[in-house]
Protein backbone atom coordinates (compact mmCIF):
# COMPACT_ATOMS: atom_id res chain seq x y z
CA UNK A 1 0.00 0.00 0.00
CA UNK A 2 2.82 2.36 0.88
CA UNK A 3 4.52 1.68 -2.46
CA UNK A 4 1.29 2.42 -4.32
CA UNK A 5 0.83 5.74 -2.51
CA UNK A 6 4.50 6.59 -3.04
CA UNK A 7 4.31 5.88 -6.80
CA UNK A 8 1.09 7.92 -7.12
CA UNK A 9 2.66 10.88 -5.35
CA UNK A 10 5.82 10.61 -7.47
CA UNK A 11 3.75 10.54 -10.66
CA UNK A 12 1.79 13.62 -9.61
CA UNK A 13 4.98 15.46 -8.63
CA UNK A 14 6.60 14.58 -11.95
CA UNK A 15 3.55 15.72 -13.92
CA UNK A 16 3.48 19.00 -11.99
CA UNK A 17 7.20 19.64 -12.48
CA UNK A 18 7.09 18.89 -16.22
CA UNK A 19 3.95 20.96 -16.89
CA UNK A 20 4.31 24.31 -18.62
CA UNK A 21 2.77 27.44 -16.98
CA UNK A 22 -0.06 27.43 -19.54
CA UNK A 23 -0.99 23.91 -18.41
CA UNK A 24 -1.38 25.13 -14.83
CA UNK A 25 -3.91 27.91 -15.47
CA UNK A 26 -7.48 27.21 -14.28
CA UNK A 27 -9.95 25.84 -16.81
CA UNK A 28 -12.69 28.22 -17.86
CA UNK A 29 -16.16 27.24 -19.06
CA UNK A 30 -16.06 24.61 -21.77
CA UNK A 31 -12.27 24.28 -21.80
CA UNK A 32 -11.95 20.66 -20.86
CA UNK A 33 -8.78 18.73 -21.44
CA UNK A 34 -8.95 16.37 -24.37
CA UNK A 35 -9.30 12.74 -23.45
CA UNK A 36 -8.44 9.89 -25.69
CA UNK A 37 -10.99 7.19 -26.32
CA UNK A 38 -8.22 4.90 -27.51
CA UNK A 39 -8.26 1.84 -25.26
CA UNK A 40 -5.17 0.32 -26.83
CA UNK A 41 -3.15 0.62 -23.61
CA UNK A 42 -3.08 -2.72 -21.85
CA UNK A 43 -1.91 -3.76 -18.42
CA UNK A 44 1.50 -4.64 -19.84
CA UNK A 45 1.94 -1.09 -21.19
CA UNK A 46 2.00 0.54 -17.76
CA UNK A 47 4.71 3.05 -17.09
CA UNK A 48 6.37 3.96 -13.84
CA UNK A 49 6.63 7.36 -12.19
CA UNK A 50 9.93 7.82 -14.00
CA UNK A 51 8.27 7.69 -17.44
CA UNK A 52 9.40 4.26 -18.47
CA UNK A 53 8.23 0.68 -18.34
CA UNK A 54 7.83 -0.80 -14.90
CA UNK A 55 10.99 -2.28 -13.47
CA UNK A 56 11.05 -5.93 -12.46
CA UNK A 57 11.00 -4.87 -8.80
CA UNK A 58 7.86 -2.80 -9.37
CA UNK A 59 6.20 -5.68 -11.21
CA UNK A 60 7.14 -8.01 -8.34
CA UNK A 61 5.65 -5.61 -5.80
CA UNK A 62 2.47 -5.50 -7.88
CA UNK A 63 2.26 -9.30 -7.79
CA UNK A 64 3.76 -10.38 -11.11
CA UNK A 65 5.50 -13.75 -11.01
CA UNK A 66 7.23 -15.66 -13.81
CA UNK A 67 5.96 -19.16 -14.57
CA UNK A 68 9.24 -20.84 -15.43
CA UNK A 69 7.43 -23.68 -17.23
CA UNK A 70 5.66 -21.33 -19.66
CA UNK A 71 7.85 -18.21 -19.85
CA UNK A 72 9.69 -17.11 -22.96
CA UNK A 73 13.42 -16.44 -23.10
CA UNK A 74 12.74 -12.69 -22.85
CA UNK A 75 10.61 -13.07 -19.71
CA UNK A 76 13.17 -15.33 -18.05
CA UNK A 77 16.02 -12.95 -18.91
CA UNK A 78 14.19 -10.19 -16.97
CA UNK A 79 14.85 -12.10 -13.75
CA UNK A 80 17.66 -10.67 -11.63
CA UNK A 81 21.02 -12.22 -12.43
CA UNK A 82 19.75 -14.15 -15.46
CA UNK A 83 21.40 -13.34 -18.78
CA UNK A 84 20.00 -14.13 -22.22
CA UNK A 85 22.35 -17.12 -22.46
CA UNK A 86 21.20 -18.58 -19.13
CA UNK A 87 17.55 -17.90 -20.08
CA UNK A 88 18.06 -19.85 -23.32
CA UNK A 89 19.62 -22.68 -21.28
CA UNK A 90 16.58 -22.69 -18.98
CA UNK A 91 14.22 -23.03 -21.96
CA UNK A 92 16.37 -25.79 -23.51
CA UNK A 93 16.48 -27.72 -20.22
CA UNK A 94 12.74 -27.24 -19.75
CA UNK A 95 12.05 -28.72 -23.19
CA UNK A 96 14.47 -31.60 -22.56
CA UNK A 97 12.88 -32.46 -19.19
CA UNK A 98 9.31 -31.74 -20.16
CA UNK A 99 9.04 -29.01 -17.51
CA UNK A 100 10.34 -28.33 -14.02
CA UNK A 101 8.58 -29.94 -11.08
CA UNK A 102 10.26 -27.90 -8.34
CA UNK A 103 12.52 -24.87 -8.14
CA UNK A 104 15.43 -27.14 -7.19
CA UNK A 105 15.24 -28.65 -10.69
CA UNK A 106 16.64 -25.33 -11.97
CA UNK A 107 20.00 -26.28 -10.45
CA UNK A 108 20.50 -28.66 -13.39
CA UNK A 109 20.60 -25.66 -15.75
CA UNK A 110 24.08 -24.50 -16.71
CA UNK A 111 24.63 -21.09 -15.11
CA UNK A 112 22.26 -21.48 -12.15
CA UNK A 113 23.76 -22.33 -8.77
CA UNK A 114 22.35 -22.13 -5.23
CA UNK A 115 23.00 -18.40 -4.78
CA UNK A 116 21.37 -17.39 -8.07
CA UNK A 117 18.42 -19.70 -7.38
CA UNK A 118 17.86 -18.00 -4.01
CA UNK A 119 17.85 -14.60 -5.74
CA UNK A 120 15.21 -15.53 -8.34
CA UNK A 121 12.94 -17.66 -6.11
CA UNK A 122 10.73 -14.73 -4.99
CA UNK A 123 10.05 -13.88 -8.65
CA UNK A 124 8.91 -17.38 -9.64
CA UNK A 125 5.31 -18.54 -9.69
CA UNK A 126 4.42 -21.68 -7.76
CA UNK A 127 5.12 -24.84 -9.71
CA UNK A 128 2.57 -27.58 -10.07
CA UNK A 129 3.95 -30.83 -8.77
CA UNK A 130 2.91 -33.79 -10.88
Amino acid sequence: MIVLVWNTAATARHAFESASPSDLRPLVGSELPETSNDNSATRGDRVSARRGPLSLRQKYLLGKRVDINRATVEEISELPGISDTVAASVVAERERRGGFRSPRDLLSVKGIKEKRLEIILPFLAKMENN
